[in-house]
């Protein structure tokens, strides 16, 4: 599960790209399989994946399904754990990263290679909350105020897309509608209980204690951009998946080279969302530290959330053609609203099919 990174006023998330691959080259060397210039050596039975620590392959290594499964395929998957996802991946040591589908279009202009997604696995649950004693309706009525979130990119731009579409108003970071705050994920919450700030776009796991106490409460009846994404703007209101905060990415040419290590991968990953579904709870409860929660009343809280509001982990990662045109509708809205070019193409998905 993608957790959240303090970015700065840049557009997009890679603007630091160059400075950590350098640090990541000092750090380690590409493993065997791991894709170098070109993308497309030969796995021979391993998969790279760089990825932010994430519960559900914690259970997955944790009660031995994984080694089982690899072991059954024969082919292995090595993981590196990382903020820096896409240091590692564009500095070659990595063939799969987790990344945002937006972010995609600058990752290949960045490392300058084609991508492929080939895989969903969460979706974006924040959130936009106020003081219990404000008077906000939405979004729109928080027009020149001070509004706090963790980055100037991420789960913002989704955000700044329907400010936008909603109220015809410029949410970004130095100028615009709002006055636009960026600090860390931990904090945002409780500059809003203080006063310090009018709201924000909440994680609602980095909000537990506010928002289980009514101190901050939340607009749009605490949905998550994802759905209001599926009311307004996806062809299945019932499909809040989009859009996502973390898929499945490689570069094209890796993927059309290996697809035995790429099937296997979101093979993986299917029983981990399984696994999911069947332990929430008992997951939550072995990786407490992946939901920000430590005490049992926010372990509650946040068992809650997932099952009465929104659950952001997805039921597959595999996709469909259907879900496919779904999530690039996303980049017709960031065209509109000026966040991407208008030439700037949409990602290539890469639709495997399930065993």
């Amino acid at each position: 599960m993608r957790t959240a990174r303090t970015i700065g006023s840049n557009r997009w998330r890679l603007v630091a790209a160059a400075g950590a691959v350098a640090l990541v080259a000092t750090g380690c060397g590409s493993r065997p399989g791991a894709a170098g210039n070109g993308g497309a050596r030969d796995a021979n039975g391993v998969v790279n994946m760089v990825m932010a620590p994430d519960p559900v392959w914690k259970w997955l290594d944790d009660q031995g399904i994984r080694k089982e499964m690899e072991e059954e395929a024969g082919i292995k998957i090595l993981t590196s754990s990382s903020w820096d996802e896409f240091g590692v991946y564009a500095g070659g040591h990595a063939d799969v990263v987790s990344a945002a589908a937006y972010e995609v279009p600058e990752l290949e202009k960045q490392t300058g290679e084609k991508t492929t997604i080939f895989g969903k696995f969460n979706s974006d649950r924040s959130i936009v909350a106020v003081r219990a004693d404000s008077s906000a309706k939405d979004l729109c009525d928080l027009k020149g105020k001070k509004i706090v979130t963790h980055s100037a990119v991420s789960i913002t731009i989704i955000w700044s897309v329907y400010a936008r579409k909603f109220c015809d108003l410029d949410l970004r970071a130095g100028g615009g509608d709002f006055e636009l705050v960026v600090t860390d994920p931990q904090n945002a919450a409780g500059l809003i209980e203080r006063g310090d700030a009018e709201g924000g776009l909440l994680l609602p796991d980095f909000s537990i204690p506010q928002l289980s106490s009514g101190r901050i409460r939340p607009l749009y009846d605490a949905k998550s951009a994802s759905q209001i994404y599926a009311e307004k703007f996806s062809s299945d209101p019932r499909d809040a998946t989009h859009p996502q905060n973390n898929v499945f990415v490689a570069r094209k040419a890796w993927v059309e080279k290996n697809p035995e290590e790429a099937a296997f991968l979101i093979k993986v990953w299917d029983r981990g969302v399984q696994e999911w579904a069947k332990n929430r709870n008992k997951i939550i409860e072995a990786y407490p530290e992946d939901f920000a929660a430590e005490t049992p009343a926010e372990k509650a809280f946040i068992q809650d959330w997932l099952t009465n509001r929104y659950d952001w982990f997805v039921d597959t990662p595999y996709l469909d053609q259907a879900w496919v045109d779904s999530e690039t509708h996303l980049f017709d809205l960031m065209k509109e609203t000026g966040f991407v070019p208008e030439d700037t193409p949409a990602p290539h998905f890469t639709i495997l099919r399930k065993p």
